[in-house]
């Protein structure tokens, strides 16, 4: 409690009466925390362009015990991605990595690993934007996997063997089964977006995207299917902001 001096992305930023905002930030020592900006709507404001949606600010912010706005102190910009505010899909992709970060990250719960992934991919989507589509299937995969809600894809779900070269059959709980336990039936995930799905969890964004710059359509298909239906199912509903990626 007290004074609190961190890295943080900012995420998502509401109006807040006449002169304030409450601004929505993933921090790399406290998770999320939603923050009362004072005077951050004021032509003059102090805070600048700091509050912008996914600028990389030092955040400093005071915390009183029990309660879960917190309020922000000083916001410097470490790194901006305003250039990318020219970009309709991009825009409509942050957008939709904040919504993600915001349902799946609960408030004040230290996650330096989702911050890291998080900056990650704002870098990367910054770098090569036309990867974009690839970067949010990257993004809904470790998003899923750091909240837990990944399956295990490795072996069988019910007979323990290890996958190998065949397809795997997903049923209505995305179980992964093999063609003799599934009798082949349920949703049918290919060897080849199998390993993009490996290649995920072992790669760096970019390292990722120029991986599958060569990918099948097919298996693209397969991947949003699996990570979105997931994230569905998750949510019980599916994300308002969701980009029209393909």
């Amino acid at each position: 409690m007290g004074l609190v001096e961190t890295e943080a992305i900012v995420l998502r930023s509401y109006n807040l009466a006449e002169a304030d905002k409450i601004v929505v930030c993933l921090t790399k020592q406290a998770g999320v925390v939603r923050t009362v900006a004072h005077g951050a709507k004021r032509l003059k404001s102090r805070f600048g362009a700091a509050l912008e949606p996914f600028t990389i600010i030092a955040l400093t912010y005071f915390e009183k015990e029990g309660r879960e706005l917190v309020s922000l102190r000083q916001a410097e910009i470490i790194r901006s991605f305003f250039g990318l505010s020219s970009n309709g899909e991009a825009v409509a992709s942050l957008a939709y990595m904040s919504e993600l970060v915001m349902e799946f990250a609960p408030p004040h719960e230290p996650n330096e690993r989702l911050f890291r992934m998080v900056r990650a991919v704002l870098e990367a989507v910054a770098s090569s934007p036309e990867d974009l589509p690839m970067l949010i299937r990257y993004f809904e995969i470790w998003t899923l996997r750091l909240a837990g809600f990944l399956p295990d894809l490795r072996t069988c779900a019910e007979c323990s063997t290890k996958f190998g070269a065949e397809s795997i059959y997903l049923n209505a709980e995305f179980k992964a089964r093999c063609g003799l336990c599934s009798k082949r039936l349920g949703k049918e995930f290919s060897q080849a977006a199998h390993h993009h799905l490996r290649s995920a969890q072992r790669l760096s964004p970019s390292e990722f995207a120029v991986s599958t710059r060569d990918i099948a359509q097919g298996s693209i298909n397969e991947l949003a299917d699996l990570s979105q239906g997931l994230i569905g199912r998750v949510l019980e509903r599916q994300p308002r902001s969701r980009p029209s990626l393909g």
